[in-house]
């Protein structure tokens, strides 16, 4: 039951972060532009690349080697 709590916790802060760098991203585009749309547009791109590199880094993570065949 640890394991299961353990997995959400980490869930969660994977997309805090990801908002976060979001939010970050949208207000850095609207002090250079005055545009909703690039802000908006600029968030939800860095959401996704954000999100994109977490789940590589999971990937890479969780990688297993093949066993190596004897005989």
């Amino acid at each position: 039951m640890l394991s299961t709590v353990q997995v959400y916790v980490e869930a969660t802060i994977a997309i805090a972060l990801m908002v976060t760098i979001g939010i970050i991203t949208g207000f850095i585009a609207a002090g250079i532009t005055e545009d909703r749309a690039v802000c908006f547009g600029a968030g939800f791109v860095m959401i996704a690349v954000s999100g994109a590199v977490l789940v590589v880094r999971l990937w890479r993570m969780t990688r297993t080697p093949l066993p190596v065949p004897m005989g």
